[in-house]
């Protein structure tokens, strides 16, 4: 398999538009259960159709301010998680001509995980929300805050129920602090990646 490979990359023009993606990017959205995203359904469209959750949005709408106006590529670590893998993964976002910007992610590791059907896409949804980190993957107990989301399934016992939750995406504070450039003295170590 070749190095190019595992970099998905696509490049956004300056009002965030999808101006290319590459073979990479399509196979990672088919592998995922988004059969859809072929490459005449996402060029030309907002970038923002694709991304969950109105709090990442404005993180990422942010980060993309201060790129094009610093210069300086913002190196984002996230995971993208599917119901039976754990995936650590970089993102490297770089301003290019005319205030476009484009997008490196490479897969960092992947590690296999007890199912989750919640991340799933066979399963029938109930009526519930699970609020979870897009970017971390955890989830949010109450009162006992973000938890790994399997814990989390176990304690609300979604295994064994016939229905999982329906997920609402946003971004945990650890996160944010990361994502911004201000770690919150290693507590955001969670959404590192080695």
């Amino acid at each position: 398999m070749a190095a190019d490979a595992l970099r998905y990359r696509y490049r956004v023009s300056a009002s965030d538009v999808l101006l290319w993606v590459n073979d990479a990017w399509l196979a990672f959205a088919q592998e995922n259960g988004a059969a859809g995203l072929v490459r005449d359904s996402v060029l030309q469209r907002s970038l923002w159709d694709f991304v969950a959750g109105e709090a990442l949005q404005k993180l990422y709408m942010e980060i993309h301010t201060r790129v094009r106006s610093s210069g300086t590529p913002a190196v984002l670590p996230f995971r993208c998680d599917s119901a039976s893998l754990q995936r650590h993964m970089r993102l490297t976002i770089t301003r290019e001509n005319a205030g476009q910007l484009a997008y490196d992610c490479i897969l960092v590791r992947a590690v296999p995980q007890r199912r989750l059907d919640v991340l799933g896409t066979t399963r029938p949804r109930s009526t519930k929300y699970l609020t979870i980190c897009s970017c971390c993957k955890r989830a949010l107990l109450e009162p006992r805050g973000w938890l790994d989301l399997e814990e989390v399934c176990l304690r609300l016992r979604v295994f064994e129920a016939k229905e999982v939750p329906q997920l609402r995406h946003t971004v945990c504070q650890a996160c944010v602090k990361v994502l911004a450039g201000t770690p919150d003295n290693g507590n955001a170590s969670h959404c590192a990646t080695p």
